[in-house]
C-alpha cells in the first residue's frame, strides 16, 4: 500500500491533466471519493475532469462540485485516468477514455488490478484511501473535501454499521468532522429525503417478500410495470435491499428489479455467507456482505437462476 501511494505521488508530480471516473450506477462512495480526489489533485496543480457514465443521482446533488461532473467522454488524452471504487475497468461504463496511465483506487477484494498503479486495500471505503492520500500529500482537508469524504464513508458503512467499519474509519471521520463535516446534516440529506413514489415502491417490495422453506433466504422483486404505476425512479429503489437485510432470521437477502430490459440483483449477507462469490458466479461482484449483478432474462427466469446459486452457497 505504501509503495502504491509513493508511486501515485511520483506520477502526479509529473502530470498536468487527470480524469477521474466513478463506477456505473454511482453510489455515495464512488461520487464522494471522486469529488474529494478532484480537489486533492487540483491542490497539487493538475487540471481535473470528473466523469460519471450514469450522471449523478438526485440524492447526491448536494455534494460540492457535482455540477462539474460530465457524462460524455472528451476526445482529449489525459496524463492520468483515476478510477475510484471500480473492481474492473468495465465498471466505468461502455466507454473508452484516453489516458497515458491508469491509477486504480479500490477496496473490493475481487479487483482485477487493471491499473498501471493499483491501490487496493480492504478498508471501509475508497474514501478512507483518499483521506490517507491527502495526508501523505500534505493536502489541506477543506470543508468541501471533508463533506465529500464523510458522505462516502457513511454510505459505504451504512452509517458505521457494516463489518468493514474499522478503527481507522472512525479516526478518519473524526478528522473530517474537525474539518467541517456535519454528521446530522449530511446523514439527513442522504437518508431522510425519501420521495412519495419511493415509499410506494418500497411498500410493494415489502408486500412481495418471499422466504425460503428453510427460512435462510429472503427476497423480493419489482417489475418495470410497478415502477411505472408508482412513478418511482431507479434511484428510489437503491436502499430497498437494506430493508430486506434487516429482517431477523434469514442469512441472505436479495432484491431484483427490472431496468432497461435487464434485471438488476442486489445481495446482502448477515456474515455467514459470502455473497461476493454468489455475485461472481452470476457475472457480478462486490463485497463479502454486499454485492450485485445484472442479468438478462425475465424476472421469473432470473429469480429461478439466482435462487439456485444462492441455495448452493447457503449451508
Amino acid at each position: 500500500m505504501k509503495k502504491s501511494f509513493r508511486d501515485i505521488k511520483k506520477l502526479i508530480r509529473s502530470s498536468k491533466t487527470a480524469i477521474i471516473a466513478s463506477h456505473v450506477d454511482p453510489d455515495g462512495d464512488t461520487l464522494g471519493s471522486m469529488v474529494a480526489m478532484a480537489m486533492l489533485l487540483e491542490q497539487k496543480g493538475l487540471k481535473v475532469t470528473m466523469f460519471s457514465y450514469d450522471g449523478v443521482p438526485e440524492t447526491y446533488h448536494f455534494l460540492p462540485r457535482v455540477d462539474r461532473i460530465i457524462s460524455r467522454v472528451p476526445e482529449t488524452e489525459f496524463d492520468i485516468l483515476v478510477t475510484v471504487d471500480c473492481s474492473d475497468l468495465s465498471r466505468i461504463g461502455d466507454v473508452q477514455i484516453k489516458a497515458k496511465k491508469i491509477i486504480n483506487i479500490d477496496h473490493h477484494p475481487d479487483n482485477t488490478r487493471f491499473g498501471d498503479i493499483n491501490c487496493i486495500k480492504k478498508v471501509s471505503s475508497v474514501a478512507e484511501q483518499i483521506f490517507e492520500l491527502a495526508r501523505l500529500f500534505k493536502v489541506k482537508i477543506t470543508k468541501s473535501i471533508a463533506i465529500a469524504l464523510y458522505v462516502a464513508i457513511i454510505t459505504d458503512t451504512g452509517n458505521f454499521r457494516y463489518s468493514d467499519t474499522l478503527t481507522s474509519t472512525f479516526k478518519a471521520a473524526e478528522e473530517l468532522l474537525k474539518a467541517g463535516a456535519n454528521p446530522w446534516k449530511l446523514s439527513t440529506l442522504v437518508y431522510d429525503t425519501k420521495t412519495i413514489p419511493g415509499m410506494k415502491i418500497l411498500a410493494k417490495a415489502l408486500q412481495r417478500m418471499k422466504l425460503s422453506k428453510d427460512k435462510k433466504i429472503l427476497w423480493s422483486t419489482i417489475t418495470a410495470r410497478m415502477v411505472t404505476m408508482t412513478g418511482a425512479t431507479q434511484e428510489d429503489m437503491v436502499g430497498i435491499i437494506d430493508y430486506l437485510r434487516s429482517v431477523k432470521g434469514p442469512e441472505v437477502a436479495f432484491f431484483m428489479r427490472e431496468e432497461n430490459e435487464k434485471v438488476k440483483v442486489n445481495f446482502r449477507s448477515k456474515g455467514s455467507v459470502n455473497v461476493s462469490l454468489i455475485a461472481q458466479e452470476l457475472g457480478g461482484g462486490g463485497h463479502s456482505q454486499a454485492s450485485g449483478c445484472v442479468l438478462d432474462g425475465t424476472v421469473a427466469s432470473v429469480q429461478k437462476r439466482v435462487l439456485g446459486v444462492v441455495r448452493s452457497r447457503v449451508k
